[in-house]
């Protein structure tokens, strides 16, 4: 993550140096208002009544939250050090350990509610009666205050490992003292906190989903079928008897009989009933379909913009070299100004996710802006 990294400074010499100037300086303004706005919609949203009902918007509403902390610890601050060279952290010890903590807290918290949000929704499609005790307000609440208290203990040590040291003569720099825990040891445990195991759990939880998800969509088209069929019978009977029965022989009227009622009354419902459960399936299927697909974005873009950054300060140890060319430090900066971007660009999009795959929190999303019955003309 970037809650120590950092850009060399060269003289603007390269064409790199320029792109990598234009990110920070304009990109991530950019980011940080569409985020901000992106994010407070989504609270708009999410905290109507009709949306807390449900633990999944619950979780995405503190995940909203945690995106605008993200952006604004760590952000804000490369903003603010590209664009006026003023780096918060040289302020004060006590400045720079907190605000690294509240940047991995942050970034963590934010990659977990997902993990919570997912595994939430595994269990109530593939344990819909068991998802009555363990997916509810209390227990979601709950998983949020253990969530909090285990990234606080997982990135406690940034309050004694972290502090402001000298590099390069008279610059400062607020990093961890033992450069290699931060180059060889930490960049691991923080893929793996951060990332890795986050998307794994995600993984498989999904293929769970989507598994029963396509068993159920399955199994309500052979309901929906076998409705109809019931349905064709009993229209062939009507006509039938309307006509008369020498249309038809004495045999096979008396089996178009037999199967009709059988389908009027199978499992001792009749078509009516039959077709209201098939009805009530298709509806809850197609609500639990399109939070899945909302979900599954949401984690693929996860996964897609945060897997660089941890790429890149994994390997940033393996091609450093002592007399390392400007140039290639240029491209290096470039590199890490993409994926740093891109890692931000996760805290932000989620409105546009919600918006563009979940149809309930869309229709929720055009309520907030109400069409006037009438207009006021003024003469």
């Amino acid at each position: 993550m970037i809650a120590n990294g950092s850009i060399s400074n060269q003289t603007d010499e390269f064409i790199e140096d320029e792109i990598t100037r234009i990110i920070f300086v304009y990109v991530s303004p950019c980011v940080i208002f569409i985020g901000t706005v992106a994010n407070i919609l989504s609270i708009l949203v999410l905290s109507k009544k009709t949306m807390r009902r449900s633990t999944t918007m619950f979780y995405l509403l503190i995940l909203s939250s945690a995106d605008l902390l993200v952006l604004y610890t760590g952000l804000l601050r490369y903003w603010i050090i590209m664009a006026f060279d003023i780096d918060i952290r040289l302020h004060s010890d006590f400045i720079c350990k907190l605000h690294a903590f509240l940047v991995y807290f942050s970034l963590d918290f934010a990659s977990w509610i997902l993990v919570a949000v997912t595994m939430d929704r595994c269990i109530s499609v593939m344990r819909p009666l068991k998802a009555r005790l363990c997916c509810t307000h209390n227990v979601s609440k709950i998983i949020v205050v253990v969530l909090v208290v285990a990234m606080v203990f997982i990135n406690s040590h940034l309050f004694f490992t972290v502090e402001i040291i000298a590099r390069n003569g008279p610059k400062l720099i607020c990093q961890e003292a033992d450069a290699n825990f931060v180059s060889k040891i930490w960049p691991w445990i923080d893929f793996a906190v951060f990332c890795f195991v986050p998307f794994g759990i995600m993984i498989v939880a999904n293929s769970l989903i989507i598994q029963r998800v396509s068993a159920s969509v399955k199994t309500l088209k052979n309901m929906t079928v076998d409705n109809n069929l019931g349905r064709s019978f009993d229209s062939v009977y009507t006509r039938r008897t309307s006509f008369g029965s020498s249309h038809i022989s004495g045999e096979h009227s008396d089996e178009i009989s037999t199967i009709t009622e059988a389908c009027e009354t199978q499992n001792g419902f009749s078509n009516d009933t039959v077709n209201k459960t098939v009805n009530n399936n298709s509806t809850r299927l197609q609500t639990s379909t399109n939070v899945t697909v909302m979900l599954l974005s949401v984690n693929f873009v996860f996964f897609l913009c945060t897997t660089p950054i941890a790429i890149y300060f994994i390997g940033k140890h393996y091609w450093k070299t002592q007399d390392i060319h400007p140039h290639r430090i240029a491209v290096q900066n470039l590199a890490y100004g993409i994926v740093n971007i891109l890692q931000y660009l996760n805290n932000s999009v989620h409105f546009f996710l919600y918006c563009i795959t979940g149809k309930r929190f869309r229709n929720e999303f055009f309520k907030l802006f109400p069409r006037k019955r009438r207009s006021a003309v003024f003469q």
